[in-house]
Order: C-alpha cells, then structure tokens, then sequence
C-alpha cells in the first residue's frame, strides 16, 4: 500500500497482471495518477496478437484486434470501434506511440474485440478474463447471388461480438459468450458460391463451393446484421459491376484503387424534387451509375453503396465503405434551393462545424433521414450530436487528404463542366463521419433549377460528370505522395 501511495503521488510507472484461462498471466505497463490507474493499451494489444499504431499528426491511435478495428483520440471521452460508438468514462493519455486507458477502455473497447469478458479489481491491480453468461441469439440466414458477388446476410436477436476465422474452402465466425440458435442447425443452399450454411454452440460456419472464394464480412444495425460478401480471387464488385478494362495510357496506382460510391438518398428517402417532377433519388442513382462504368474502364474497383431503388441507412453506408476498405468515398447529390434560379457545384468534406449558414441547413436536411427504426425516431438532437461528435473520430485522421479531394473536385468541375463552382466547404454530414478513408460529399447541381434538372436528366451531363470525376480522382492518386496535405486544425469536439 505504501509503495501503491507513492506511486501514486510520484505519477511513476507500475505494474499490473493480466490473467486469462488460456495462457499464462502477464505484466502490464501501468501508471498511477491521482487516485487513478492507467494500463499501456500497447501491451494489452500485444498479448492478444493484435496491432496498434498512432498518427502524430491527429493524435490518434488505431488498434487491430481479431479481425477488428478501433479509432481513438486523446481530447475526447470515446472511440469508434468498426463502425460502433463507444463512450468513456475519459479520455485516453498519451505519450508518443504509447496509450493508456483506465480499466474501463479495456472492458468496453478491447475486451469485445478479442471476444473477451473483462475484469478489474484495483485491490490486486489484476486485469482478468472472466466467463460470461451465455446469451441466447437467433440467426436468421438468407443467401442471394448478385453478379459476381453472393451475399450471405445473418440476421440477429441482439448484436453479437464476432471474431472471423477464414479457411481454404469455407469461413467461420465466432460468437463468444452465447448460443445461437437456427433452425435447423443446417441448411443447404442452392447458390453459386455457398453450399451450406451450419450453426453450432457459438460458431456459424458457411460452407462454399470451391477452394478460390474469399469473403469479406462486415457489420449493419437496425436491425443487427452481419454480412459476408463472397467473390472469385477476393473481388467484391457489386451486381451489374462491369469488368474493370484499364484505360491505355491511364492506369491508376500500381495497387487498384477501390471507390465506393454512394448515390444519395433512395426507397422511402426521394430527396429533393425538380420542378419538372425528377426525383434527386432517381438522378443520383442514373449518374452514379454512369461514374461507375467510366471508372471501371480507366481500372478502378468501385463499390456501390446501391444498386437499386433501395432505401440505406447512412451508418449502413460508411459500413459498407469500411467494408471494402475504400481508397476514397464519394457521395453523389443534387442540390436544393427556394430560389429557383441557384446553380451550381458545391463539393463538401467533414466537420463538425458547418462553413456557413447554408451548408448548415444542407447537412441538417440531408441528415433528416426517414426513421427505420422506432429507436431511431426516438433519438432526440443531444443524442444525434454526440453520434456526430463520436462517429468524427474515424474520419478526422482522413481530413486533410478529403480536403485536398475536394479541392481538386472543386476545380475540375469548375473548369471542365463550365458550372459555377460555389466552392468546397465544409458540414457535418452523417454519411460521411464514420468513413475511415478520404471522404467528400458532392452536390453535383440544382435539382429545383428548371434549366440544370434537364442539365441532370441528360446523357450527355452524366457522361461529362463521370469523366470529370474520373479525371479528379486521377490526379487525386498521382499526386497524393507528392502534394502537401491542406493544412487542417482539428476543431474541438466539445463544440457544438
């Protein structure tokens, strides 16, 4: 105790054990700071087999852990970890490529990464693995082909921690702490790419046809979904992807660049109406669609957020990007005004402070999205603020390469469309926060303009606006080693 008390008054490192069923206990780097116990996450990391690494520059540290991801800071309460929120009771401390977090960051973040129950008793200054009680939880399957992609969806009764296990011919994925149910156990498939899909103890195990299948899982809310995309040599293009045939001449990075593109709004969720009755839903989804095949051509892999007349959470969306682990994301818009006679471009990237009046009012109204859930009709604005504020992290180490997206966007659109650029700015826009790659949000033109809604009806627009933007990304890549970031001054999150 004497020793714990000037420690403790010194701020001097300690020790702690971290103990576990399966292996034997280890020594963790801890400090002491007012009445406070802090343990190294670097070393927790470790001892799970996983990864971490930190950016200097936005002072923010990634942790890979079983397959899984998590983003966090040093100035605010929180982390993201794949695509959920996570609340803390404070903030992590650093120091250089170090972290340290009370015990509780290890029982809320890394603890469910490695699909581990954690405990912490400050009297023996013991971080241990305790058994959980099982959970009971349904899954619903159902397997569509699509193109060259199968999806294989798992609908959940609760949202479950899962830990990926891949194999030669067949994938599997690990619940702890629960026993799910299916009825029956096994089922048969007739698709493409799956043979069978078998649920035991806390294991799903999914079958293919085939030794040269790669999947890619990703999570979904509302309701709690896991997805797992299956495709020939590790593609994961979309239905109706075209073959990708490299452009002669304008091959993009030695490594295919990935974008998902995202056409705004869809299903219940029509956006904003043009006087002559074109519905933004219908005209992003025509151009988006357009901008996918130009970029095939020039030998991008592209990933559509969607296909069809569907309607896609905005969550659903960042995930989906995450998913495919996305060089650059782009949402495809058209805009809105009471004045019939607003024209023009305005590309947008993340903050959580909007440029102006105008791209404060867009955000809110492109956030404004329709209820799927009574849960989510039920989220007051305080609530939807601090998604915002947390979701900012995953982001914020992206932000000077979005901006100098925008930037370029901005200026070819300018030059090559001949349409009056309103300029970049900046908004917080919920599709675009939990994106952990380049982000930029793109209102293309007036909708509720008579002359630019035939503008966006046309062909020829969509045509020119796919080149455009090919064209943007292009430069974007060839000189992302070369360019000097745009400056960028992280806001305080604590702003409202």
């Amino acid at each position: 105790m004497l020793f714990l008390a000037a420690a403790t008054a010194r701020g001097e490192d300690v020790s702690v054990t971290f103990s576990r069923p399966d292996r034997p206990p280890v020594s963790l780097r801890a400090e002491e700071h007012d009445g406070r116990t802090y343990l190294c996450v670097n070393d927790a990391v470790t001892a799970l087999d996983g990864s971490m690494t930190f950016d200097d520059e936005t002072r923010s540290y990634e942790v890979k852990l079983k397959g899984r991801s998590a983003v966090f800071g040093l100035d605010a309460a929180l982390a993201v970890v794949d695509t959920k929120l996570v609340s803390l009771g404070a903030p992590v401390r650093g120091r250089g490529a170090l972290a340290w977090a009370e015990p509780e960051f290890f029982q809320k973040v890394v603890g469910p990464m490695a699909g581990l129950s954690l405990s912490w008793d400050r009297a023996t200054r013991t971080l241990s693995v305790r058994r959980g009680e099982t959970a009971e939880i349904t899954v619903e399957p159902s397997v569509a082909d699509l193109g060259e992609t199968t999806k294989v969806v798992l609908r959940f009764s609760q949202a479950p921690s899962y830990a990926v296990e891949k194999a030669a011919d067949q994938v599997v994925l690990h619940v702890p702490n629960a026993r799910l149910v299916m009825q029956p156990q096994e089922k048969p498939f007739e698709s493409a790419r799956i043979a069978r899909l078998v649920v035991r103890g806390g294991d799903i195990t999914i079958v293919f046809r085939g030794k040269d299948l790669v999947p890619n899982v990703y999570a979904l809310g509302a309701p709690p979904r896991l997805v797992v995309d299956v495709a020939k040599g590790g593609s994961s293009a979309p239905s109706g992807a075209l073959p990708q045939v490299p452009a002669p001449g304008q091959p993009p990075a030695s490594r295919t660049k990935t974008i998902v593109l995202d056409p705004g709004h869809g299903g219940v969720e029509e956006g904003a109406k043009g006087p002559g009755g074109l519905l933004e839903k219908d005209a992003t989804l025509a151009l988006t669609k357009t901008i996918q095949e130009v970029l095939q051509r020039r030998g991008y892999h592209v990933v559509m957020t969607r296909l069809s007349d569907a309607t896609v959470g905005l969550d659903d969306r960042a995930a989906q990007a995450n998913a495919a682990k996305a060089d650059v994301f782009i949402s495809i818009h058209c805009n809105a005004s009471r004045a019939a006679t607003a024209h023009g471009t305005e590309v947008y990237y993340l903050s959580l402070d909007a440029s102006d009046r105008a791209a404060a009012l867009l955000a809110e109204s492109e956030n404004a999205t329709p209820a799927l859930t009574p849960e989510t009709a039920e989220k007051n604005a305080a609530v939807r603020d601090l998604d915002l504020i947390l979701w900012d992290l995953a982001q914020n180490q992206h932000l000077s390469a979005s901006a100098r997206l925008a930037e370029i966007v901005q200026a070819d659109f300018n030059r090559l469309l001949g349409i009056t650029t309103r300029g970049v700015k900046q908004a917080p826009f919920r599709v675009l926060v939990g994106v952990n790659a380049p982000a930029v949000l793109v209102e293309v033109a007036f909708i509720t303009n008579p002359d630019e809604e035939i503008r966006i009806g046309s062909d020829e627009f969509r045509r020119q606006t796919a080149e455009t933007l090919a064209g943007s990304l292009d430069t974007y890549f060839r000189t992302a080693d070369s360019v000097a970031p745009v400056p960028y001054a992280p806001k305080a999150l604590g702003k409202s």
